[in-house]
């Protein structure tokens, strides 16, 4: 009985391991043009493949993340950037791009005078 009992558990626990999921940390870098002005803002998030993912942060930017995979190791990565720093949502834009997971990238919008940079960068980490 102790044995089925200690195999069960070892089952449990194995299916209870953390699974891969998509570490994406990215610069918002703000700029006005005709000033020297600029905001930069620095931030990551641990999220599944496969998903939607939208983040607030401080009243200054929202976020959604969409990722998108079949094989867990190139991911088709989708963002839309808003700027809350005004008090209300001004969106900024956004894009898409295919990255192997590990690799880099930025995306650049123009707005009314504004120039935002978003710098993208990828790893795997382990989901609680």
């Amino acid at each position: 009985m102790k044995f089925i009992i200690a195999i069960i558990f070892s089952v449990f626990s194995l299916s209870a391991s953390a699974e891969d999921g998509l570490i994406t940390q990215f610069v918002i870098t703000k700029v006005v043009d005709g000033s020297n002005t600029k905001h930069s803002y620095n931030n990551a998030v641990l999220v599944n493949f496969n998903d939607v993912h939208s983040f607030d942060f401080k009243g200054l930017y929202s976020l959604k993340l969409t990722t998108r995979t079949e094989d867990f190791k190139k991911v088709n990565v989708l963002i839309n950037l808003k700027d809350l720093s005004t008090g209300k949502p001004y969106y900024v834009g956004g894009r898409a791009t295919d990255l192997t997971v590990g690799d880099s990238t930025n995306f650049n919008f123009n707005r009314d005078g504004i120039t935002y940079t978003v710098d993208i960068d990828t790893s795997y980490g382990k989901l609680p």
